[in-house]
């Protein structure tokens, strides 16, 4: 399972502040936030934002983009479906359907455009 963001932070911290000198103040004390801030962030953005199913699923009825290991284009937009109704499935599409075994991660998608 991945790291959450809340995990690396606390191991990064617990590492450096076993490593510092605890007497810091001042302009040494905000040099420290900075570089645990940068050491984060650095973290974050070597992050994959797909999310295995394997891990957890989206909220149902919320479109998410999907990965397809079977298609040819493997991206397509979907949920998970809140009520399966006739379709046994638990993944609809936005334009077809899809086997579920077939989709192995997910990833959120931003709110829509507006404009």
């Amino acid at each position: 399972m991945k790291q959450t963001v809340e995990e690396a932070a606390s191991e990064n911290i617990l590492f450096n502040h076993r490593t510092v000198d605890r007497t810091l103040s001042g302009k040494d004390l905000a040099k420290f936030g900075e570089m645990n801030f940068v050491q984060g962030a650095e973290w974050k953005s070597k992050q994959s934002l797909w999310i295995s199913v394997k891990e957890r699923l989206p909220e149902p009825n919320k479109e998410v983009l999907l990965y397809d290991k079977n298609s040819i284009r493997h991206y397509v937009i979907g949920w998970l479906r809140r009520d399966k109704g006739y379709n046994k499935g638990m993944w609809a599409l936005s334009n077809g359907w899809i086997e579920d075994k077939d989709i192995t991660h997910w990833m959120p998608i931003d709110k829509p455009i507006t404009e």
